[in-house]
């Protein structure tokens, strides 16, 4: 069966350009994680806890935070972690839970 290198072509640059997309998203992301890193990386264990629960308690409030997505984070980040960091993941969870 003869190629339609006519379509081929048509096909290849449509795939490129949806790469070229991709990437770009990607690059976007890239940095935008960056910039949140940034933000924290200079932060005493202290500050980053207050910021935390002060993030969780605004989202809760909102809506947008609630107990099945902490225990799905925590069932997605466990297996990751050793047994101390396991203990404190729950720990903040459970603290989370908590607030208002």
């Amino acid at each position: 069966m003869p190629r339609d290198f006519k379509n081929f072509s048509k096909d290849r640059k449509k795939i490129i350009e949806e790469n070229k997309n991709i990437i770009q998203e990607n690059s976007e992301k890239a940095n935008e994680y960056q910039n949140i890193l940034d933000k924290y990386k200079n932060m005493s264990n202290n500050d980053l806890m207050a910021n935390l629960f002060s993030e969780a308690s605004k989202l809760k409030r909102e809506g947008k935070l609630d107990s099945n997505q902490l225990m799905n984070l925590k069932s997605t980040i466990s297996p990751f972690l050793n047994g101390d960091q396991q203990k404190m993941l729950n720990s903040l969870i459970d603290t989370i839970n908590e607030q208002k």
